[in-house]
């Protein structure tokens, strides 16, 4: 007796176009998901870059109500970390030119800002966090030696200026200060919320003259004789990527963050 047997069940398999197709399925989606990543880390940085201008915003608020809180470095400020001068020493002919009677506030920082009516006079400031480190001897050694605990010291945010025209705030004058993460640079111009006002003292009748400001329009040198309780000017945030001034005023840039800012005497 012949028994018929039952002819075999092969599983076909995948054909070159099906694994070709898949591949491809799998590829668009990869790209699609590498590109969806890209832009949510580009957000989230510049949420990140947002938050820290907008905590800038309110140090440098406090530092030009409070001018002498603002470091000045100098020419040699990437070859002297122990520059401990704040802007109405490092200026003072400018800035603070009667030291012995004492100038406000107000006064020092008008004499800083006055001459930015325009976008090429702008004055440029730092802003940035810094580690504060402080020496501590040690004890079972006399004081022959020197310890730094760069992890139990806070740090606090600073605002500074640098030398002359050049506004240069280097990588090496970063690491003398200690900064931590990357500074933001700030260009501060005269507010348009001046034009229109009269803003200058009439010498003759010691009244606000006729003469309004316009944008461009220069401010009186003395302070005394600017006839407003107030200064407006426009903070401009960046980050700072350590290119030379001559590099960054040159170029055209999208701010971070753009605030108003109002100085009262």
């Amino acid at each position: 007796m012949n028994t018929v047997l039952a002819p075999s069940r092969r599983r076909p398999g995948f054909s070159l176009i099906e694994v070709t197709l898949a591949i491809g399925i799998l590829g668009m989606a990869i790209l699609s998901l590498v590109g969806i990543l890209g832009s949510t880390f580009q957000q989230v940085d510049e949420i990140m870059q947002t938050n820290r201008a907008l905590s800038g915003v309110t140090r440098l608020i406090g530092a030009l109500d409070n001018p002498r809180s603002i470091v000045y470095l100098d020419a040699s400020a990437d070859s002297n970390p122990a520059n401990t001068k704040y802007i109405h020493q490092g200026l003072q002919s400018k800035l603070d030119p009667f030291p012995a009677v004492a100038a406000s506030n107000f006064d020092i920082a008008y004499r800083l800002l006055a001459p930015a009516n325009t976008a090429n006079n702008a004055v440029w400031l730092y802003v940035y966090d810094r580690k504060m480190v402080t020496a501590v001897a040690d004890a079972a050694s006399a004081g022959s030696s020197v310890n730094y605990n760069l992890y139990s010291n806070p740090s606090a945010m600073e605002v500074a200026s640098c030398a002359g025209n050049a506004d240069n705030f280097g990588p090496i004058a970063a690491n003398t200060r200690n900064v931590v993460g990357t500074p933001m640079r700030v260009r501060l111009t005269l507010s348009k919320l001046l034009v229109g006002q009269r803003f200058q003292i009439d010498t003759a009748t010691g009244e606000p003259g006729a003469q309004k400001w316009a944008t461009g329009t220069a401010l009186p040198v003395d302070p005394n004789l600017y006839a407003l309780a107030y200064l407006p000017v426009v903070a401009e945030f960046f980050p700072h990527d350590y290119a030379n001034s001559t590099v960054f005023k040159a170029r055209e840039e999208t701010p971070i963050l753009v605030q108003n800012i109002i100085i009262s005497r």
